[in-house]
């Protein structure tokens, strides 16, 4: 699978969504799902990665997966925790600082925000840890799976149905134990979308340029619609409501993965695609930075510091540690594997 600027353009989008929402922009309370869309998105680039690996060689090789996963994530989130214990203890009340830098670098964040709570500036890092636990987990899947299964809409239909299990996992969770924040943050209870996204890489029909437009207006529409009326720690996020939202990012994301549609084209387009690029450091520094300014100025100012702040440093962080480590990553692997890596 080759680049795809269109799939830039969605990360672009969710990443600023997410911005929106810490910065508590009126119109984008329901801006939590961004990360939502990162999941399902995530789910179908790794799947492809490593779907493309097994077709190419036979095989996959864990060790390499694993080392260009941790150099992609490691070294922005690192730098992100750095400044974190530099700032923080000068602008957010006294805490255990360490405990929290600790607890988010070894992709821990997502079990303890859901059973013990963490400062706020580091809570957004609890999707970084659902999304690493299925990074550990998923290439072991895949090759067990594949291994008693052949074809791809046979690996399709049974991811489909993972993932209708973590949906219902989900709600049942919630309605059991009635805790909010015990279902929202833990991978086991948000992994619904990772899995769509597994689907759908697997799924042998992709959409016509007019299907697909037909499909990322809809997709678009109903993601736009999320994001207005949806309201943190409310319950229909977690439960029909989020199950709409993963269907509605993988509309988006089938969309885009047909190029030669008006939707991929827009989602492509210069501005967002280079965001897109940078969008894992936007995310990471965003949230931070918002919760510094949103308890200062009103939202507007507040998303507009915080969006010229962390996209610079995010462009920093992009040409000085995470495009020479891409091209390193590059070199470890096959050029048509490495792609999407």
């Amino acid at each position: 699978m080759k680049h795809n600027p269109s799939l830039d353009g969605i990360r672009a989008l969710a990443a600023l969504v997410v911005m929106a929402f810490h910065s508590k922009l009126p119109f984008a309370l329901g801006g939590f799902i961004g990360v939502d869309i990162f999941f399902v998105l995530s789910g179908f680039l790794i799947t492809s990665l490593l779907k493309r690996e097994a077709d190419l060689t036979g095989r996959i090789s864990f060790t390499q997966f694993y080392i260009r996963r941790a150099l992609r994530l490691w070294p922005p989130l690192l730098l992100l925790l750095a400044g974190y214990l530099v700032v923080a203890p000068l602008v957010f009340p006294p805490v255990d600082f360490w405990r929290q830098v600790v607890l988010a670098g070894l992709y821990l964040s997502d079990y303890a925000k859901a059973f013990w709570g963490d400062p706020v500036a580091l809570t957004h890092t609890w999707s970084l840890s659902v999304e690493e636990h299925f990074y550990m987990l998923w290439p072991v899947v895949i090759l067990l799976v594949s291994r008693r299964c052949s074809g791809d809409r046979q690996l399709a239909l049974i991811f489909l149905g993972l993932f209708v299990a973590a949906s219902l996992w989900r709600m049942t969770d919630l309605v059991i134990w009635q805790d909010w924040q015990r279902t929202f943050f833990r991978f086991d209870t948000r992994m619904s979308g990772l899995l769509l996204g597994a689907a759908i890489a697997y799924l042998p029909w992709r959409p016509s340029g007019r299907q697909a437009d037909a499909i990322g207006i809809v997709s678009a529409c109903g993601l736009a619609a999320a994001i207005l009326v949806l309201r943190f720690r409310s319950p229909w996020p977690l439960l029909h409501g989020g199950t709409l939202v993963d269907l509605c990012a993988a509309g988006l994301v089938l969309a885009a993965v047909q190029e030669r549609s008006r939707v991929a084209a827009v989602l492509g387009c210069k501005p967002l695609a280079a965001l897109g690029l940078i969008s894992y450091s936007i995310y990471l520094w965003s949230v931070p930075i918002a919760v510094i300014f949103r308890t200062r100025f009103d939202a507007y100012t507040s998303f507009a510091a915080t969006a010229v702040i962390s996209i610079a440093i995010a462009a920093a962080s992009w040409w000085l540690i995470e495009r020479p480590l891409k091209a390193y990553r590059l070199r470890m692997v096959p050029k048509a594997v490495a792609a999407t890596a």
